[in-house]
């Protein structure tokens, strides 16, 4: 084989794996903005210090209309009320904020947020893309994303690209995602931030679907492989 057919033959191949690449993403987008969801669910949330301090727990019950109207009930609760206060009860109105004005799509997995650069993966049937945010945005990870050979979102685990706060010096994200009713949500967020004052503390949310798009979901199992 002369040197130009080989060269002709990896050209080919780069080529192929590219537009491969970019077929996956456009699926993933398509999996992951997508609009005119309706959703009940009941998520666990726990907070603190790792030194035991500011310790808080809440079970809620949410709902998402097709509308986008974000709506929640405290079941249960206990523990600080501060981290109840400032951290639950704060990211449940931001979540609200975001479905009303549509500002989801600041942190959504596309192009416009991030620049996609595949990997390759060590677990077959998966593909892997390293995620550079293209601005400091604290709704942005720079990390790795995990993708399913269809398109859906799997794992995404790094650190934020802009800390939320002054008083943060770092927060690290993994974000496990399951598919139901052909839809891709998250399943599990958990995060370990560095404070200035207090030092390192954690935060876990777990989803537990019972409806999505009026299909009853409640016994179905995530596709999410670690």
């Amino acid at each position: 084989m002369t040197a130009y057919a080989m060269a002709a033959l990896v050209d080919t191949a780069l080529r192929a794996e590219a537009d491969s690449s970019d077929s996956l993403i456009q699926r993933l987008v398509v999996q992951t903005t997508r609009t005119n969801l309706s959703i009940r669910a009941t998520r666990q949330m726990r907070a603190g210090t790792a030194s035991g301090k500011h310790q808080g727990w809440m079970t809620i019950e949410t709902a998402v209309t097709p509308a986008g109207v974000f709506s929640w009930k405290v079941l249960e609760q206990g523990g600080s009320e501060r981290t109840r206060d400032k951290v639950f009860l704060a990211l449940l109105e931001g979540e609200r904020d975001s479905w009303r004005t549509g500002d989801r799509d600041d942190a959504s997995l596309t192009p416009a947020n991030y620049e996609f650069t595949p990997l390759p993966s060590s677990r077959p049937g998966q593909m892997q893309f390293r995620l550079k945010p293209r601005r400091e945005d604290s709704k942005l990870v720079d990390g790795i994303l995990t993708v399913s050979p269809d398109g859906y979102p799997l794992r995404l685990e790094g650190k934020l690209a802009k800390s939320p706060s002054f008083w943060m010096k770092s927060v690290t994200v993994t974000k496990r995602y399951g598919r139901f009713a052909g839809v891709a949500l998250p399943t599990v967020i958990e995060s370990v931030a560095d404070l200035k004052l207090f030092g390192r503390s954690t935060f876990t949310m777990r989803y537990h679907y019972s409806e999505v798009n009026g299909r009853n979901v409640a016994l179905q199992a995530t596709n999410t492989r670690d």
